[in-house]
Formats: C-alpha cells, structure tokens, sequence
C-alpha cells in the first residue's frame, strides 16, 4: 500500500510537472505572440510615417509647381495683351483725310493712264492703269480702269488677260457706264478664240440689258454676221 502511494504521488507530481511545463509553455508563446504584434504596430507606424513623408513632398512639388504656372499665367496675359494691344493699334481706323484731294490725284492717275494708252504705249498703261486700281481698289475711275486694261491686252493681242479684265468689268460694275462696251468687246474676244457659245450668250445678254446702246447695235450685227456662232 505504500508504494502505491508512492507510485500515486509521482505520477500526480509528473502530471504537476507536465502542467507547469505547458503553462510555461503557454506564457512563452503569448509572450512571443505580443512581441510579434508589437513589432508589426511599429512598422505599420512607421509606414505611415514614411507615407506622410512623400506626401509632404508631393504637395510641396505641387505648390512649387502651381507657383511657377501663375508666374507664366502672368508673363504669357501681360505678352497677350501687349500683342492685342498692337493689333488693335494697328487696324485702328485711318485719320480722316482729304477725300477732294484723293479725288483729284486719283483723276491725275488715271488721266496719265489713259493718255499712254492714247499714244500707244500699252505696256506703261497698262502699268498705270494696275497702279490705279491698287492705290484706289474702290475709287470712282476701277470700271473705266478695267475697261482699259481690257482694251490694252487686246492691243498686245494678249486675248487671255483682256478677257480676265473684262469679265471683272461685266460681273462687278453693271452700272458703269463702259459696261456694254466691255460686254460686246468681251463676246468679239470670245469668238476670237472660238469660245462660240459663250461669245452668243454674252451677246445676247447685251441686247436684252442694254437694248438701245451703240454696242447692242453692234452686238445684232455680229449675231447675225457669225451664223456659226448661233448653231454651236
């Protein structure tokens, strides 16, 4: 009986050990569970720092850089301004002027062109008649202007360019008063170089406006005189 109890206390005394054994067991593992977690809090703690770090940069960078777009905001409205500025300094309505004095060296220009196409010097008509209209593109002499270039180019025997003055002539001064001059000498050029259904149309077109004129006289004449002119 008594070395049962004996044999009774050491394995209830091994059972105390294998019990003290895991609670020391269990205490060294929470302890190593706390520690890890410690340690994870830290470096999430210092990610976030870090973090906050680059973001400091990042808005710093921005702030340098919205800075600098303000400043060439600037410089580039005071430039675009200046050059609006210049612009407009530029289109700015001419000072009045002397309209009785353009008229009359508009009247000197076309004189000292008439007159050399008078005497036969086509080339320096032709010349002066080209500066008129340039110096006064809307003065009170471009349909004579165009009228007479019409005529000079025919002189020269340039059919092309006679044409090209004329048709201007016919399509943008109806009321001049060389307009069924320029209509019949513009048919002749035509059927000058065979153009025979434009020459009958430009013709008859004559005709119909300026019925009673010298040049519609003529004009029947023609129409009747080029029967080949009629059929094409």
């Amino acid at each position: 009986m008594v070395m049962q109890a004996i044999a009774q206390l050491q394995s209830q005394q091994k059972q105390l050990g294998d019990e003290l054994a895991r609670l020391q067991k269990q205490q060294a593992d929470q302890f190593t569970e706390n520690s890890t977690a410690n340690q994870q809090q830290d470096a999430n703690h210092a990610a976030l720092q870090v973090r906050v770090v680059h973001l400091q940069a990042s808005i710093s960078k921005l702030q340098t850089a919205a800075a600098r777009m303000n400043a060439s905001r600037k410089i580039t409205k005071e430039k675009l301004d200046k050059k609006i500025e210049k612009i407009a300094q530029a289109i700015k309505p001419a000072e009045p002027v002397d309209q009785a004095v353009n008229k009359e060296d508009e009247k000197d220009h076309y004189t000292a062109a008439y007159l050399a196409l008078k005497s036969g010097r086509y080339d320096e008509a032709i010349e002066k008649f080209r500066d008129l209209l340039k110096t006064y593109p809307n003065g009170g002499y471009s349909d004579q202007a165009y009228y007479w270039l019409g005529e000079s180019y025919l002189a020269q025997n340039n059919i092309e360019r006679a044409i090209g003055n004329l048709e201007w002539l016919v399509s943008h001064y109806p009321d001049s008063t060389k307009h069924a001059a320029a209509m019949l000498r513009l048919g002749m050029a035509y059927q000058e170089q065979k153009r025979l259904d434009e020459a009958r149309s430009i013709l008859q077109r004559l005709i119909e406006k300026h019925a009673d004129s010298p040049a519609a006289e003529q004009a029947r004449k023609l129409l009747q005189s080029k029967p080949d002119a009629q059929a094409q």
